[in-house]
C-alpha cells in the first residue's frame, strides 16, 4: 500500500515559557521567546543556539491571518534574508493576543524585517514589562509530513518531529493531563508533546506532535497507543 503524504496547511498548538528578549537593547516592540524551547523534553540537553528556535513579535491589533501570510509572502520576495513567519495566537496575563512568530531569521536582521510588515499595515505593540510567563501558543503553519507506518508520520523537514494520528480533536487542558499521566507510566519519557490537525482530502487529520531526538518506530508505536487508550476512556 502507497503511504500517505501530507503537504497542508494546519494549526499546532503547545506550550513554553516565554521571556522578553533582551538580545535588541533598542527594541521598542514586544518581542518574545522561549526561555526553554521544547519544555517536556528532558534526555540530553538541547545544544544552546546564538539564535532562538522561534521569535514571537506581538501586532498592534488583530490582523486578519490572511493579511499576515500574504504580507509575508510579499515580503519574502523583496527581503533580502530569508526567513519563515506564520501568525498565531499567545496568552499572555489569560488575554488571547497575535503574533507573528518567526523562524530561521538572525536578530540583526528583525528592525529592517519590522520596518517592511509596517509597509504592507502591519505594526506592533509597544515593549512593556512582562516577567515570564509559561503561554499557550497556537500557531497556523504549513506542514510537510510522510507516513512511516499506519497512523505515525515523519516530518519531512525536522526529523526530530513526529506525527501520532489521533482519532479527534482534544481540549489543551485534557491533552496536557493525559500527556503527564503517560509520561508518569512510560520509562522512556524523554519527548516534547503537541498537539494540532491539518486538513487533507478527507477533511480534518487530527494529531499529537512529538519532539524526540531519536526517530524509534517503536517508542512511538507505543505512545500512539497510550494516547489512543486514554482517548477511549473520554
Amino acid at each position: 500500500m502507497r503511504k500517505q503524504v501530507i503537504h497542508s496547511i494546519g494549526i499546532i498548538s503547545k506550550k513554553e515559557n516565554l521571556i522578553l528578549t533582551e538580545r535588541l537593547p533598542d527594541c521598542k516592540i514586544m518581542l518574545l521567546e522561549p526561555a526553554d524551547p521544547f519544555p517536556g523534553y528532558h534526555g540530553t540537553v538541547i545544544p544552546a543556539k546564538s539564535e532562538p528556535d522561534a521569535l514571537y513579535l506581538v501586532t498592534k491589533q488583530n490582523y486578519n491571518e490572511d493579511k499576515i501570510i500574504r504580507a509575508t509572502m510579499n515580503i519574502r520576495k523583496e527581503f533580502p534574508y530569508a526567513f519563515d513567519g506564520a501568525p498565531g495566537t499567545i496568552t499572555l496575563s489569560n488575554k488571547a493576543e497575535h503574533v507573528i512568530r518567526l523562524k530561521k531569521l538572525n536578530y540583526m536582521h528583525i528592525p529592517e524585517l519590522l520596518e517592511s510588515y509596517r509597509s504592507h499595515g502591519i505594526d506592533f505593540m509597544k515593549r512593556k514589562k512582562l516577567p515570564p510567563v509559561n503561554s499557550l501558543i497556537k500557531i497556523r503553519k504549513f506542514f510537510e509530513m510522510k507516513e512511516a507506518v499506519e497512523g505515525i508520520f515523519q516530518d519531512t523537514n525536522t526529523k526530530q518531529f513526529a506525527y501520532l494520528q489521533i482519532p479527534c480533536s482534544l481540549r489543551w487542558n485534557t491533552f496536557e493531563k493525559m500527556t503527564m499521566e503517560i509520561k508518569y507510566n512510560t520509562q522512556d519519557n524523554r519527548f516534547d508533546a503537541a498537539i494540532g490537525h491539518v486538513y487533507d482530502e478527507n477533511g480534518l487529520f487530527d494529531f499529537v506532535r512529538i519532539f524526540d531526538k531519536n526517530f524509534r518506530l517503536g517508542k512511538l508505536s507505543y505512545l500512539r497507543e497510550k494516547y489512543l487508550e486514554h482517548i477511549a476512556k473520554l
